[in-house]
């Protein structure tokens, strides 16, 4: 049985079609990643399913009683609300149950014989239904999930109307998770989201009960998710099974597979258009005719193999103008806070030329604040930021705000740069601004084209360093992937924030990862940082844990008698390490455990945070005993770690 059907759908804006005679149907249990082109209707699919915009044509069929939730990219709220009230509101029908059971209990109270046995049995399914929709755990599951995305018990009880644009994406996200509609709809889920943060609603979305629709330009988000991708292209649906590397594979074979057939079905017609100039009047006339008329049913018909079309494409090629010396940047013992946050605590490292590195960490751990810092836009508290001979910087600002939104987009481009005519609408033309669209008003770009704008400058600039914070938050899958094999190609040095996983595993060959208040600098791709994030993290915290205090220093001997000794004196026991819980284990073997224990315990914490353990009270008292006691044991683990370190 189906939960979604789109039948034959028609949607234009204008002149422009985003939705030709498009089908789609959504079953029960499915991932489906919806992918396509920025601009080419996937929000507007979106929209169309839950009714906020209308169809030309076609008919969208909702199965009954399935409820649909849809995360939007710029969600509304009541500004007087807080977080947690804002997010309490997914909950509205258990507090409606909650409120009947409590007007039931006072009936009880006053009903005899019949009409107290009506109640009962009333009470009973009110009690029922309260207790399979989770109305017994529902404040766990709230505060599980609003940690899930990334907001912190401290932020609770803030006002909306003070949250940042992401924070508010944050708070829809848990609220539209917490609800568990039968279908998800969600629109760029991980925009917002930090690392760690989408990690978890990977592992949420993975043991969602329910079906999603996502749409993303997020590759190892749909990598991980995806059982069946949806391509949005030339206004059709196209479906392919498995997850986005699938798709890739599958969609090259039948663009190869189609180009061979378009070649020889048109190698056929001109064969036939041949034979038909030759023989047409001659004593083979009456072939030619029956040729002809073959030809134009065929010609008419929709057996025609339509050629593979490229769609526009960013035919990205990035050069520097001159060579840099060998020594890049030296960052020494920077130190950064803001009132009481300490960002990070006298960190440090070097750069050599032709080197990448990709930096990531928690949102909040002061990311883009770093790359502010080498580039000089910020003062650190302390330290010394060095940057070597020869150097051109290319920044590119994930704000994309210092643009003049009243200049053209060749004015923009341009700015004070020295290029012919030529050269400038060549390099826009390269990045997809063709004919008038040079001429609009830059204050009127979308976020891509903003972009798109920014790296046709960096094209002119021709730096030998890029500085890059976010670069592929405003591109289409198709975009981020020309940015990629550019950057591949790239002759200078990159320094690059991003939270896109499957770009960072593409471009950086070495990671800085802020884990606040300090710095772990990791020699490999993102993939092989995830294998060992783990022990380098416990074995980074270890290092940096307090040193034990050392003993004051004995006082010279000096010639006298021994004091006499008491016989009743306390002699002192010597440390027995096999007397601790883990004093046998070797250093290497407490690494393993520690490593172990903290995969148990990130077990146990998505089994808690599994929507079907919120309906069973024990074993939701159980996951939690297993939690407790797998921390416990992480604790001691540590402990016994430390004290051979120190």
């Amino acid at each position: 049985m189906s939960l979604v059907t789109l039948s034959n759908i028609e949607k234009s804006f204008g002149r422009r079609v985003l939705l030709d005679k498009a089908s789609l149907t959504i079953y029960p249990n499915e991932r489906i990643g919806l992918i396509g082109d920025n601009g080419s209707g996937k929000s507007t699919l979106f929209r169309l399913i839950v009714g906020e915009q209308t169809a030309e044509s076609g008919v969208v069929a909702i199965a009954k009683g399935a409820r649909v939730g849809y995360l939007t990219q710029d969600p509304v709220f009541d500004p007087n609300n807080t977080v947690i009230d804002e997010a309490e509101l997914a909950f509205s029908h258990l507090h409606e149950m909650s409120h009947k059971l409590r007007d039931l209990e006072h009936e009880m109270a006053v009903k005899v014989d019949d009409e107290l046995q009506k109640v009962l049995d009333e009470y009973q399914e009110v009690q029922h239904e309260f207790d399979v929709a989770g109305g017994y755990v529902w404040h766990h599951k709230l505060e599980a999930t609003l940690l899930g995305v990334g907001l912190p018990e401290k932020m609770w009880e803030q006002p909306i109307s003070t949250l940042s644009g992401g924070q508010k994406s944050r708070v829809a996200l848990a609220k539209l998770l917490i609800s568990e509609p039968d279908i998800l709809l969600l629109d760029e889920p991980t925009n917002h989201l930090d690392l760690e943060a989408i990690e978890w609603l990977e592992s949420y979305l993975e043991s969602y009960k329910g079906s999603a629709v996502i749409i993303s330009h997020d590759r190892f988000f749909l990598d991980r998710l995806s059982t069946r991708v949806v391509w949005l292209t030339q206004a059709k649906l196209k479906s392919f099974t498995g997850n986005y590397s699938n798709f890739v594979e599958q969609k090259e074979l039948e663009e190869l597979s189609r180009a061979r057939a378009y070649e020889e079905q048109q190698a056929d017609i001109e064969k036939q258009k041949e034979f038909i100039r030759r023989f047409g009047a001659g004593q083979r006339s009456k072939e030619a005719k029956g040729r002809e008329k073959r030809l134009n049913r065929l010609l008419e018909s929709d057996q025609i193999v339509q050629a593979v079309t490229d769609t526009k494409k960013i035919n990205l090629s990035l050069q520097s103008n001159q060579r840099a010396g060998d020594q890049l940047l030296r960052a020494a013992e920077l130190t950064k806070a803001y009132e009481n946050k300490t960002l990070w605590h006298e960190i440090g490292f070097n750069i050599v030329r032709g080197e990448r590195l990709g930096i990531i960490g928690p949102n909040g751990s002061g990311k883009t604040t770093l790359l502010e810092v080498l580039l000089g836009n910020r003062e650190p508290d302390s330290g010394v930021v060095k940057w070597g001979a020869n150097i051109t910087i290319g920044y590119y600002n994930q704000k994309l705000d210092e643009f003049n939104a009243d200049a053209t987009v060749y004015d923009e481009c341009l700015g004070k740069r020295q290029a012919n005519d030529k050269q400038l609408r060549d390099v826009l033309a390269v990045m997809l601004f063709r004919n008038d669209d040079v001429e609009k008003k830059v204050g009127s770009l979308s976020g891509g084209e903003r972009a798109r704008l920014r790296f046709a400058q960096l094209l002119l600039d021709r730096p030998n360093v890029l500085v890059l914070d976010e670069p592929t938050n405003h591109l289409d899958i198709a975009s981020s992937e020309a940015l990629e094999r550019a950057l591949a190609d790239f002759p200078g040095s990159i320094l690059c924030v991003s939270h896109d996983r499957y770009f960072l595993n593409q471009v950086a060959e070495r990671l800085l990862v802020l884990h606040p208040p300090g710095l772990i600098d990791f020699e490999g791709t993102y993939t092989d940082w995830v294998m060992k994030a783990k022990s380098l993290i416990a074995k980074y915290e270890a290092s940096k844990a307090p040193a034990k205090p050392q003993a004051a220093p004995k006082p010279a001997k000096q010639e006298s008698r021994p004091a006499p000794v008491s016989q009743n004196a306390p002699t002192k026991k010597k440390d027995n390490p096999y007397a601790r819980p883990f004093g046998k284990l070797t250093v290497k073997e407490l690494e393993h455990e520690i490593s172990m224990a903290e995969q148990a315990i990130e077990q146990a914490q998505q089994k808690i945070a599994d929507p079907a353990n919120f309906r069973d009270q024990a074993k939701l008292k159980k996951v939690q005993a297993e939690y407790d006691k797998l921390t416990s044991k992480k604790e001691q683990l540590e402990a016994e770690y430390y004290v051979r370190e120190t």
